[in-house]
């Protein structure tokens, strides 16, 4: 079974509105486990501000622009991965309206 869904880009900080696709559009939160992680747009040039493992897995999304907050066990690898691959398919799964 391959979990495999498009990540949405965009430009959702309001320090930056330069229209490309760098960040994210809006911000998401994701569950997993006892885990819970915020991921909120960034400017242009932020980089990723977020813990080792965070990091690691929004680099491979293609985000370049973030910040992110944790709450919970954020020692167990397993929850903070379903934390942010949830935060991740709430970007594709919501529309703004």
């Amino acid at each position: 079974l391959v979990n495999i869904i498009p990540v949405k880009l965009g430009c959702g900080s309001w320090e930056c509105r330069c229209g490309t696709n760098h960040s994210i559009p809006y911000r998401t939160v994701g569950r997993g486990g006892s885990v819970k992680i915020e991921l909120i747009p960034g400017p242009k040039g932020l980089g990723l501000v977020a813990g080792e493992t965070i990091r690691n897995l929004l680099a491979l999304a293609g985000i370049k622009d973030v910040w992110s907050k944790s709450f919970g066990s954020t020692s167990t690898m397993p929850s903070v991965a379903n934390a942010v691959y949830d935060s991740i398919r709430q970007l594709h799964s919501m529309s703004l309206q």
